[in-house]
């Protein structure tokens, strides 16, 4: 049984003019007994920077939000905004999360991804933050684990840097849990997809070439599954992550049901009501076979089922691209 709900009035969203990190603003600004969110962004420009300042526009006419341009390595910076605004909650979703470019180029992803996490989890030590949430992934497992993937499962083998970098910050939240007693609750997330995500990933690339007619790469077959989760219901974890009373947990958040690569295209296709043109090419090496989450504990922690089914959310994500 999940216990009472707790409540937290001034709260940090690192990364929140990103994907599922501007859907968290979105679900605490809703919330009236939220008294502040201050997002910090260093805008990365591993993608168009400016598809972050659209999604920072939808919040600013709330008088309860505040951005802060600014790297979370640096630590001056963070302590010195710890110590201004006395955050009560932090949700932390900023990263480095291209795990392609993790194997070639690992050093930004071991210094956003750890170093920016401790800088995080010290400045919480310090000005007494109470509750921590951390956007962890289903990179940790690798491939070999028996499907559905339950927490408990070998997370030794992660196939890059990107993975075994959120990993390690799971581990570091442990360690400011147990010596300094902050609530951590570590969000392992399967294959975000949804409005506002970014343009690099396979749902966008595949929508718009489909829809301007040029050929589309399907990897490996298009055998890999992956564990599609819509952003909507991710934000409705993070925030039940946050209110739950819990001393260090971490916990799958999926939809578990995997989707062969071949099925969502098919997916696509039905939904724009047009045919592809097909490039078979290799998988990436960094690329595991299949993500499949066993979602047991979120239901019996934090009360939470994904809503959205797959056709759905692909018909949302395509609705919105046609208005953005």
């Amino acid at each position: 049984m999940v216990s009472a709900k707790a409540v937290y009035k001034r709260i940090l969203v690192t990364g929140g003019a990103g994907f599922i990190g501007s859907h968290v603003v979105d679900a605490l600004l809703a919330d009236t007994k939220v008294e502040r969110v201050v997002v910090v962004d260093n805008f990365d420009t591993n993608y168009d920077p400016s598809l972050k300042e659209t999604n920072a526009r939808i919040h600013k006419k709330d008088k309860r939000y505040s951005l802060v341009r600014a790297d979370i390595c640096d630590r001056k910076r963070m302590r010195a905004l710890f110590k201004k605004e006395r955050f009560d909650a932090v949700m932390h979703l900023a990263a480095k999360c291209d795990a392609r470019k993790a194997v070639d180029d690992p050093e930004p992803y071991l210094q956003t991804n750890i170093i920016g996490t401790w800088n995080l989890l010290d400045a919480a030590r310090e000005y007494d933050v109470a509750k921590f949430v951390f956007a962890s992934t289903s990179s940790v497992y690798g491939n070999g684990n028996t499907a559905p993937f339950k927490e408990t499962a070998p997370t030794d083998r992660a196939l890059t840097a990107y993975g075994a970098s959120k990993k390690a910050a799971e581990q570091l939240a442990y360690t400011y849990h147990h010596n300094f007693g902050i609530s951590v609750v570590c969000l392992r997330i399967f294959n975000a997809y949804g409005e506002r995500m970014r343009p690099d990933l396979v749902l966008p690339k595949w929508v718009r070439a489909i829809q301007g007619g040029e050929a589309i790469k399907l990897s490996g077959k298009g055998t890999r599954k992956r564990d599609y989760t819509y952003v909507g219901d991710l934000a409705r974890a993070f925030v039940s992550a946050l209110r739950t009373p819990l001393s260090f947990e971490v916990i799958n958040v999926g939809s578990s049901k995997p989707v062969a690569l071949k099925e969502l295209l098919k997916l696509v296709e039905t939904t724009l009501k047009k045919k592809s043109v097909v490039i078979e090419v290799p998988s990436h090496a960094g690329s595991v076979e299949m993500t499949h989450a066993n979602t047991k504990k979120a239901e019996l922690v934090l009360g939470w089922k994904p809503k959205v089914a797959l056709k759905e959310g692909v018909a949302k994500y395509v609705a919105w691209l046609a208005n953005s």
